[in-house]
């Protein structure tokens, strides 16, 4: 051990070295570094196996995917086509190399060290509970789970270890914020790095304008490449649904102080998930205008609990709205006096929540209703609810094709799912009404004036 110079064959670039630096003062660091910038070269080579060389421990490398994770260092190459595990590792080191688990064990001074690729997307960041961290790398972190980082953190914590963050944008979401935070926080070392910022030894530019012409002439888009290449946080995000929309509504003031008006009732409209998840958007129909001025998601509650929620807002409500599937039965306890299978709809009413239905329409057309009524939709940002539904709205969207290095035509499933639904189901209730065969906006706002005088002491659904 005492003959390996560290870092093993590797010397990063002279734009590096602050990087590096921080590293070795103790910093938490966030790397915001461009596409082919070689921000997981550096993470591998001068953090990852120079620590768990001299520090025995373990050292978790999270991914938004293990693929990716494999794909990138497991299984990955440098730009010279060299493997990265067999050149950048001293072999002499590696005790056991776990192919199935991406779990390389290494002989530190003093006692021996793994370092383990994880993924955290779709659940996978389950894998970390447990188990202890002497240092994390968590890559690409601005379209991993953040519940992976939220996992590792008090194990970091515990042993007195570190963490690396790297990434390209991915809109404002986690990354943005925590990146954010890290700038106005001593403990932490934040750098930007564009294309203008990155140079190889002989000072050339890791990526050219040449090699950014030949992504525009693949169809590349200009937001993808001040996403990919410039580090922007501000760009529409690739892939989303309504991401370029919400941004319009920002720069049109649409997004800001729309509270709660007591003279207005209140819509409220539901996405029923497994395992009792239930998102739920607030909004209120002012004039051609949607206002939305709540929003409430949890898991793992009985109705009783989501009524309680309804009332304890104090909003005067006109209708829930919830998805045809609030229809399909469920068997109740096997205690409770009910045999037959009960429906949602029907447990809903027994704690005083009637429901309307959406109506049940494709896919693809809900998502065209959201796209058009989100140009009518004002956002309360002084809820934190409605906060949050942003940063779902923000990131919701397509799953990305490893193989085609292109969005899919399928909805990505994550975290932002629920919320998404949820729009989706507003936006085709409010599009059916106000533009029906018959839908005139005055005759939908007719109606709904005779409902609300009828309704006028219904407070939680009952």
């Amino acid at each position: 051990m005492s003959n390996i110079i560290l870092p093993y064959h590797y010397r990063e670039y002279e734009w590096e070295n602050p990087i590096v630096e921080a590293f070795f003062d103790n910093k938490e660091i966030w790397m915001n570094i461009h596409r082919r910038g070689g921000k997981d070269l550096l993470c591998f080579c001068r953090f990852l196996i120079p620590s768990a060389l001299k520090r025995p421990g373990t050292y978790p490398y999270t991914w938004p995917s293990l693929k990716q994770g494999r794909d990138a260092i497991w299984e990955g190459k440098d730009e010279k086509g060299r493997d990265i595990l067999d050149y950048y590792v001293p072999q002499e080191s590696i005790l056991k190399k776990d192919n199935q688990d991406m779990k390389l064990t290494l002989k530190a001074e003093g006692g021996t060290s793994q370092i383990q690729i994880f993924g955290t997307n779709n659940g996978q960041y389950e894998a970390l509970r447990g188990k202890p961290a002497n240092g994390a790398v968590h890559s690409e972190h601005a379209r991993q789970d953040p519940r992976g980082a939220e996992v590792v953190a008090p194990m970091i914590l515990k042993t007195n270890g570190w963490t690396v963050y790297n990434s390209t944008p991915n809109g404002n979401n986690h990354y943005k914020a925590g990146y954010y935070m890290a700038k106005n926080n001593p403990d932490c070392y934040p750098i930007t790095a564009t294309v203008n910022d990155t140079f190889d030894h002989n000072g050339n530019r890791l990526v050219t304008e040449a090699d950014i012409q030949k992504e525009r002439d693949k169809g590349r888009t200009d937001d993808y490449i001040n996403q990919e290449y410039y580090c922007s946080f501000t760009q529409g995000i690739e892939g989303t649904y309504i991401g370029k929309q919400l941004q319009i509504a920002e720069n049109d003031n649409r997004i800001g102080s729309f509270r709660y008006d007591e003279s207005v009732p209140v819509y409220t409209v539901w996405d029923l998930g497994v395992a009792n998840f239930m998102a739920i958007i607030f909004y209120q129909l002012i004039g051609n205008e949607v206002h939305i001025i709540d929003y409430h998601e949890a898991s793992g509650f009985s109705f009783a609990y989501y009524a309680q929620v309804l009332k304890d807002k104090g909003y005067l409500y006109q209708k829930h709205w919830a998805p045809h599937d609030i229809k399909a039965r469920e068997m109740g306890p096997d205690n409770s006096k009910e045999k037959r299978a009960l429906s949602r709809l029907e447990k809903a009413d027994k704690v005083g929540i009637t429901f309307d239905i959406v109506d049940r329409i494709n896919f693809d057309s809900s998502v065209d209703n959201a796209l058009a009524i989100t140009s009518r939709c004002f956002f309360n940002n002084q809820s934190k609810g409605v906060r949050l539904l942003l940063t779902h709205l923000e990131q919701w969207g397509r799953k990305w094709n490893e193989q085609q290095q292109a969005y899919s035509d399928w909805e990505r499933d994550d975290v932002h799912t629920h919320a998404g639904a949820a729009f989706r189901y507003l936006a085709t209730v409010v599009m059916e009404a106000t533009h029906s065969v018959k839908g005139k906006w005055a005759q939908w706002e007719a109606e709904q004036d005779a409902e609300a005088l009828a309704n006028a002491n219904r407070y939680t659904g009952g």
